[in-house]
């Protein structure tokens, strides 16, 4: 199933909120969201390289413009680059913590 950006970030943040409140109960739980989040962070991923494309298209198409004024004018144009990337360095995170979570509870059983 493909989601919009927009389904995708809402997404992330409803599986983050269940996964901060602790309602997941169990190791399952935990299995369920981490899953979840991962395929969500896939389909943030395809629109990071679109966003990446787009604002490699301004820097190549500079004309006379320096490349640090061009990357000025990149990131205006393509703002949700630097969004994307920032919300999959969280995304990443808080994966991380959880597989550390699931670990811990495997090694208490």
């Amino acid at each position: 199933m493909a989601y919009s950006l927009e389904e995708s970030l809402e997404q992330i943040s409803i599986i983050i909120d269940t996964y901060e409140s602790g309602v997941w109960k169990d190791q399952e739980g935990l299995r369920i969201i981490q899953r979840d989040l991962a395929i969500h962070n896939y389909h943030l991923t395809k629109y990071n390289i679109e966003a990446y494309q787009k604002f490699n298209t301004v820097l190549f198409n500079r004309g006379s413009k320096s490349v640090a004024a061009a990357k000025v004018e990149a990131d205006e144009e393509v703002p949700e680059l630097r969004m994307l990337r920032k919300i999959m360095g969280s995304v990443d995170q808080v994966l991380w913590s959880i597989r550390s979570e699931i670990s811990i509870i495997k090694k208490e059983q």
